[in-house]
């Protein structure tokens, strides 16, 4: 096992961002995948080897599409980091003191879409840009309604299942957890996270969007810590 240094993992900080903001337009994406692959076929040997770059075909006047690349790129970053740990990371821009959370060893979901989705948030979390963490907040709130689905599409059903199987047959526990579900999920759909139409409450505070993503995450973690015994 290979350990990513801290200047690489800064370095990840810095250019996933990048890559999120590309995906909206193809303007730009030629010239960024380009400078990353070079980038980390340096930081990360061998990495860029798992980005399969398509034939192109654009219209006169428009730029190349490479957010196809893009996405594989940033998938293949945070796979790297779920099997490769950081080997100091810094959570000084955090003001929770769960913060510690972050430092654990990454979790291993049978499904390899909530592994990813809870390292790249954890990445936006750590910035202490206002923006970023929450990205970090509606990136972990997706992790939460992938995991609701981890047992069939059929969410209500799904659910119950999970919550069933984490209890560990205490009526309590059952209780505790299913509450816990119902009163994050009623979040979601009461603020800013999953929802921004008019009618819906904007968060203003870091201190709030800390709160609420180490909130969700506990209850991720003791969830794939159960499913996984």
């Amino acid at each position: 096992m290979v350990k990513i240094t801290k200047e690489i993992y800064e370095q990840i900080k810095i250019d996933l961002p990048k890559i999120e903001e590309s995906l909206s337009s193809r303007n730009g994406s030629e010239k960024l995948w380009r400078n990353l692959r070079s980038k980390y076929s340096i930081l990360l040997p061998g990495l860029t080897k798992h980005v399969r770059e398509s034939g192109k075909m654009a219209a006169a006047g428009t730029e190349f599409d490479y957010r196809p690349e893009l996405e594989q790129l940033k998938e293949a970053i945070l796979a790297y980091m779920i099997v490769n740990p950081v080997e100091q990371q810094s959570n000084e821009e955090i003001e929770n003191e769960g913060s510690e959370q972050l430092n654990q060893t990454p979790l291993r979901a049978v499904d390899e879409i909530i592994n990813e989705k809870i390292e790249e948030s954890k990445i936006y979390i750590r910035s202490k840009d206002s923006k970023q963490k929450q990205i970090a907040l509606e990136k972990i709130w997706d992790t939460f309604e992938r995991l609701k689905t981890v047992y069939g599409e059929n969410k209500k059903k799904s659910v119950a299942k999970l919550i069933d199987i984490v209890s560990k047959e205490s009526e309590l526990t059952k209780e505790l957890i299913s509450k816990e579900f119902q009163e994050l999920t009623q979040i979601g759909n009461t603020y800013h996270i999953r929802h921004f139409e008019n009618g819906k409450e904007p968060i203003y505070s870091d201190d709030f969007r800390e709160y609420l993503y180490f909130r969700i995450l506990s209850l991720i973690s003791y969830c794939i810590n159960e499913m996984n015994h």
